[in-house]
């Protein structure tokens, strides 16, 4: 069997298209027992996918995909985060720009507590920028770290920005800090996507996998649930994005088109396991090897 732990819903404002109720019907169809939902920096789908849950006989997963920046601060205002910046050098202004991405799921009440107080702080202190991320920061993430799972997360986490811009000496270092900090709460996450940074990532992760023996799982990234929703997606990103098809092929074509995974990928819907097994076989066999991939799938659902 297999189960999906990194899912997003239309709650992830237009980020997400999938309905909470359209992943529980389709957790019945293709036999998964847990709905879990992480949406971007926002706890908004819970009341749904507990309802859900009751009624497709399903148990639900709490999670957030939260947003960090370490140089973010308790701020009492928008305004004051702008004033910061605009105190800022261009170097630390590219800094503070950077919302990373961070997985975190609750194990237990206190981990939901902790979700809670994490996202919240995010929105009333920690929003800056536009367009507008609640962040957090590290102080927050160790204070509020009780009953969380934390996650290497996707090609936009701390740890995949610390590989891509200093190798596997950065990478390592900061695989090395989440381990200090959660233990073996922290694990790795594999994901088979489209996005071309997503294998050079895992190609990594596996490096420290080998290197600490930190515990491998694979996700999805589900930002749908159907196959044949990925046009729609990408339409609702366009608008979010404010781009036009071309500008959008055109941002591709340059190079210049990282922070937006979710456009050059039509890969993120909510993939049986047989999807999941399909698409390792055609693009992946060659970048996890079997066994560790059965292993990925065996440690996500004992998750």
């Amino acid at each position: 069997g297999m189960e999906h732990v990194h899912r997003h819903s239309d709650y992830s404002l237009l980020d997400g298209l999938g309905q909470v109720s359209e992943y529980a019907q389709r957790s019945k169809e293709i036999n998964m027992k847990y709905l879990c939902i992480t949406d971007h920096g926002v706890m908004g789908a819970v009341p749904q996918q507990i309802s859900e849950s009751e009624e497709n006989n399903l148990f639900p997963i709490f999670g957030c995909e939260m947003y960090i920046n370490r140089m973010q601060f308790k701020a009492d205002c928008r305004e004051e985060s702008s004033n910061f910046r605009a105190g800022l050098s261009e170097e630390e202004k590219k800094k503070w720009d950077k919302n990373r991405h961070l997985l975190a799921l609750a194990y237990n009440a206190a981990g939901y507590r902790n979700l809670v107080q994490l996202t919240s702080w995010a929105w009333i202190h920690g929003c800056s920028g536009r367009p507008t991320r609640p962040r957090i920061n590290w102080e927050m993430l160790l204070k509020h770290k009780e009953g969380l799972i934390i996650t290497s997360t996707c090609a936009n986490s701390e740890i995949a920005a610390a590989f891509f811009e200093g190798g596997d000496d950065a990478g390592f270092d900061m695989v090395e800090q989440y381990m200090a900090a959660f233990g073996d709460k922290f694990y790795l996450e594999l994901m088979m996507l489209d996005f071309k940074d997503q294998k050079p990532y895992d190609e990594f992760l596996i490096r420290a996998h080998n290197k600490y023996g930190v515990p491998v799982i694979l996700t999805q990234d589900c930002h749908y649930c159907r196959k044949e929703n990925s046009h729609h997606q990408r339409l609702m990103l366009m608008m979010k994005t404010d781009r036009t098809i071309q500008e959008v092929q055109a941002l591709i074509a340059s190079g210049d088109a990282d922070d937006l995974f979710e456009l050059q990928d039509e890969n993120l819907w909510m993939k049986s396991e047989d999807e999941l097994n399909e698409k390792w076989e055609k693009d992946y066999q060659n970048v996890i090897d079997y066994d560790l991939y059965m292993i990925a799938k065996k440690n996500t659902v004992k998750l």
